[in-house]
């Protein structure tokens, strides 16, 4: 008899375990096959608001962005920028000023890039369900992710993804230097036909602009 009563207060014990090791790997699991639902695309569009906020400094700034993405490809048109690269060059064009900065394309180690937001969550993360919950049509999911590599630039991630749709809605990176990315896409359509030449900048389309070699 005593050794049931320690059997049943031994399972009771370590059932809360379980059920957090089974999140977490429901967490890890969903966030895999958004991200490799998203890689499978041959492109993506997709119209999103971009919000930085830092409350240390008490300070927010809010844009309005568009993206188009063709594997390592990409054009990023936000904050009166055009930004395109072809995964070799990438320029940086100023509407305000009529000038565009050419610079050999090396992406940071530890940052966050535009043009993988949506398929960055498949490896090097310790994922957590926060929440789910009904809207609608949709089950959505609210996720905690932590970076396993603790050199990078950001701690922690705050994701919302439709687990109806397997889509990401909304991506927060919580930075080291007290800053918060607010990433809120309000449309997206997948393996929509883009030709390579969109994503070089063609110089006849912008008369008088002044061209910065930095490579």
């Amino acid at each position: 008899m005593k050794k049931l009563v320690i059997l049943s207060l031994s399972l009771f014990l370590l059932t809360p375990l379980f059920a957090q090791k089974a999140k977490v790997n429901e967490a890890e699991k969903l966030m895999e096959r958004i991200s490799k639902r998203y890689k499978a695309f041959k492109s993506i569009k997709a119209d999103f608001v971009y919000t930085i906020e830092n409350k240390q400094q008490k300070s927010q700034e809010k844009q309005v962005g568009h993206i188009l993405i063709k594997g390592n490809k990409f054009t990023l048109d936000i904050a009166n920028q055009l930004i395109i690269c072809d995964n070799k060059t990438i320029w940086t064009y100023s509407r305000e000023v009529n000038e565009v900065q050419v610079s050999d394309y090396s992406p940071k180690e530890g940052a966050i890039r535009l043009d993988d937001i949506f398929t960055m969550y498949g490896k090097g993360f310790l994922y957590k369900i926060i929440e789910t919950k009904k809207e609608a049509n949709r089950e959505l999911v609210y996720l905690e992710l932590t970076p396993k590599d603790k050199k990078k630039k950001f701690f922690k991630l705050k994701v919302t993804v439709d687990k109806t749709n397997q889509t990401v809605l909304s991506t927060q990176v919580f930075e080291k230097n007290g800053s918060i990315h607010n990433y809120s896409v309000t449309n997206q359509v997948p393996n929509l036909t883009f030709e390579d030449k969109k994503f070089v900048f063609d110089p006849k389309k912008y008369p008088g602009v002044e061209i910065i070699d930095l490579r």
